[in-house]
């Protein structure tokens, strides 16, 4: 797996609130375009990358596993953080 970490797995974030700055680019290897990504924790610094969109998502949905099905606390449903930086 191509995931490498310059901290530990990003194990400071909560259960309850996770944030990430996304990157996408592509790369070319071997005539076939692939995307890559990364995933930097604005808490921690650490960042993550991924060498296909395959990786991220799993990586995603094993951070939020546990998380699907649980009811959001009161005020809490469609609230959204926009950040402009």
């Amino acid at each position: 797996m191509f995931r490498s970490s310059e901290r530990n797995v990003m194990k400071d974030e909560t259960h309850d609130y996770q944030a990430y700055m996304l990157r996408l680019w592509r790369t070319e290897t071997r005539g076939q375009w692939q995307w890559r990504a990364s995933l930097e924790s604005p808490h921690t610094g650490e960042r993550q990358s991924f060498a296909d969109l395959e990786q991220l998502f799993a990586f995603l949905s094993e951070r939020c596993e546990g998380q699907v099905g649980n009811k959001p606390e009161e005020g809490e449903e469609g609230q959204f953080e926009i950040s402009s930086s």
